[in-house]
């Protein structure tokens, strides 16, 4: 993976956060993380020329992943445009419906993926910026 290309995790559990994080950099990308929506957002604003994807959960304190994507989406210049894929533990189809109408690339259940599926999933969204 291109260190040049930042993938930006948003997740509130840290050990989650950590686990990821550490999944990722061992590829070779940069990998910067938050544990909230706000936070999140704020380093998707400072990264954007360098963002090739945003790892996204959903429940989360303070601004939930859902309002993260839909200001991502609804404000495509001040992010880039950037791609968010959604990885959480909700499973309900309405929730999966509604982000990717929302503009979600994909949708993944944090216990149905292994870190080998995870990476495989986001390298293509590494080589697209």
């Amino acid at each position: 993976m291109d260190p040049n290309k930042v993938v930006i995790i948003i997740e509130d559990e840290k050990d989650l956060l950590d686990s990821y994080t550490e999944v990722i950099e061992s590829t070779g990308a940069t990998v910067y993380g938050a544990t909230d929506g706000y936070k999140g957002l704020k380093l998707i604003e400072e990264n954007k020329s360098s963002v090739a994807v945003v790892l996204l959960d959903l429940m989360m304190p303070g601004i939930d992943g859902i309002e993260v994507l839909r200001q991502i989406k609804s404000h495509p210049d001040q992010y880039d445009g950037v791609p968010v894929v959604i990885l959480t533990n909700m499973v309900s189809d309405k929730v999966v419906k509604e982000c990717l109408t929302l503009g979600a690339s994909e949708y993944f259940v944090k216990t149905e993926i292994s870190s080998e599926e995870l990476i495989s999933n986001i390298e293509k969204y590494l080589g697209s910026k």
